[in-house]
């Protein structure tokens, strides 16, 4: 399976991060296990919109597919933490677009990619499948394809 943390990282950090050890919240990630340890903490709530709008530079809309609008204002005025859940599901999909830049080569490719309806994903977009585990691992599978030289 593709898992490269430091690309992750960078997705969630909104494309603004350097080589090496990067602060997510009261955490420096450097490995798979930091990562992991962030994301069972709760990441900070301003990391929705910062991956969302790396992700999405034009379409504020997925963030609240995430959390949903009411809670996110509330959490980032109250300077709180996502969900370990909520999390989670950021970080999928900061996973799936770091492997589709991966795959594309460029910002702009890897975002089209992220919402045009795929077949393979019964006509759901990359980043709507992103939401759940197994989504995310379709997706993963299709990005795999592509990049290791097999059909998709």
């Amino acid at each position: 399976m593709w898992n490269d943390v430091e690309k992750i990282v960078y997705v969630l950090a909104g494309g603004k991060t350097k080589r090496g050890k990067v602060k997510l919240g009261s955490r420096e990630v450097s490995s798979a296990r930091d990562l992991e340890l962030v994301v069972q903490e709760g990441l900070p709530s301003e990391s929705v919109e910062i991956t969302i709008e790396y992700i999405f530079p034009d379409d504020p809309a997925p963030r609240y597919q995430i959390v949903p609008r009411a809670t996110l204002s509330r959490r980032i005025k109250n300077g709180e933490r996502l969900s370990p859940e909520e999390s989670e599901k950021l970080q999928r999909v900061a996973r799936v677009f770091a492997m589709a830049l991966d795959v594309w080569g460029s910002e702009e490719d890897a975002r089209e990619f992220m919402v045009k309806l795929h077949p393979m994903l019964d006509d759901r977009s990359p980043f709507e499948a992103s939401l759940t585990e197994i989504g995310a691992r379709e997706v993963e599978s299709i990005l795999g394809r592509l990049l290791f030289g097999s059909a998709a």
